[in-house]
């Protein structure tokens, strides 16, 4: 008897919870195999070892990856709905406002570049995006006067001392606390997303500094850290909206910025390995489709995250959920998380608004930055000092 296929697939916990890897292992005809890693080490894996994956769920990296030779292209005509994909690149109107960085180097030209002109053949397929700004209990903010408008700036701010906690990625991590230096200590940057040595230099010690006085009580790795930080005495940190959700379901008064300097935002994209073939080929263009049927992009909107054409996802959702969710409309029933446990009470409101009012409001775009690997350096002097 033959062995039966598996398709290994590699992405981040906060893009595969538990409820979307069932419901493909129930809905796909061959086996899943999901590694569930940082983006560090699964960026360090696909780039080195091509041929022990065939599908990554990926973060901001498609330059690296696409240079590397890691990944191969997509063929948008054998994609569900690759046509409104390509159209929305196109014609860069309704949603494709929001996606913002994800078209600009997605397609394949016939140089074997990426860039933004539209032909068959995509680098990655497009899949969900959103913004992140950091989480806060408003008990702690007793010395803001009411109506104060929330900053990155808080991050570094002395009156929360001891009381904040940073994420470990350090292309998010950097971007964050360059944020909150222009904002809390007014310093000036030429392209935010884009450092020069000079400008790390200045973000990374003032980290190094804060650290040493005690500033940061903690570093998280995963949502999953982040929501036990906030449970163990960090009153305001950076934040992934699952973990929000999560919090939310144990009952913690959690709420989520909105940043006067606006939103740091992201997009997570599917990729083929540039080693799968044959069967293993057939079954990864199945999972890409698989996404596009908009039962996986319901799930994760339950946990704050948007889909790249939400109109697939709405059949999945109920109106309430439409509503909290996309339209910035008020839930009239009590919402559930991705995990099934209550975490939107009926009466609330998503912070930010609706979708284009949310995503209107990024500042600056997940990165790799030219200097990326001083980056990793000074910001591992900081994760060790």
């Amino acid at each position: 008897m033959s062995q039966r296929l598996k398709l290994r697939v590699i992405g981040l916990s906060e893009v595969l919870p538990k409820p979307v890897l069932e419901q493909a292992a129930a809905d796909l005809p061959f086996d899943l195999e999901f590694v569930l890693i940082d983006g560090v080490r699964g960026l360090q894996r696909v780039v080195t070892r091509p041929e022990s994956f065939d599908i990554y769920h990926q973060w901001h990296t498609i330059d690296l990856i696409w240079t590397a030779r890691a990944v191969q292209t997509i063929d948008l005509r054998k994609i569900k709905h690759g046509n409104q994909i390509r159209g929305q690149a196109q014609s860069r109107q309704g949603d494709s406002r929001a996606i913002g960085s994800v078209y600009n180097k997605l397609f394949v030209q016939p140089s074997g570049r990426l860039g933004a002109a539209p032909t068959n053949e995509v680098a990655m397929l497009p899949l969900l995006h959103g913004v992140d700004a950091f989480g806060y209990l408003p008990s702690a903010l007793s010395e803001w006067p009411e109506g104060t408008p929330n900053s990155w700036g808080w991050l570094l701010d002395p009156r929360l001392h001891g009381r904040v906690a940073m994420m470990s990625d350090p292309v998010l991590g950097m971007i964050e606390a360059s944020l909150a230096a222009e904002a809390a200590e007014k310093m000036k940057f030429g392209d935010i997303s884009n450092l020069t040595i000079e400008e790390i230099d200045a973000v990374s010690d003032l980290l190094l500094h804060k650290k040493k006085i005690g500033h940061f009580k903690t570093i998280w790795k995963n949502y999953r850290e982040a929501a036990r930080c906030m449970q163990r005495g960090v009153v305001l940190q950076s934040m992934f909206s699952p973990s929000l959700a999560l919090l939310r379901s144990e009952g913690i008064p959690v709420r989520c910025a909105v940043p006067e300097e606006g939103y740091r935002g992201w997009h997570v994209d599917l990729c083929i390995s540039s080693a799968t073939e044959g069967e293993q080929l057939d079954a990864a263009y199945a999972y890409l489709n698989w996404w596009m049927n908009g039962k996986g992009g319901a799930i994760v909107a339950r946990q704050g995250y948007y889909f790249v054409l939400p109109n697939l996802v709405r059949a999945h959702l109920s109106e309430s959920e439409w509503d909290y969710w996309y339209s910035g409309r008020p839930t009239e029933t009590e919402l559930l998380n991705s995990g099934g446990r209550p975490s939107i009470r009926p009466g609330e409101i998503r912070e930010g608004g609706s979708y284009f009012e949310r995503m209107s409001r990024v500042r600056v775009w997940n990165t790799f930055m030219d200097e990326h690997t001083y980056v990793v350096r000074r910001w591992r002097e900081f994760l060790e000092g």
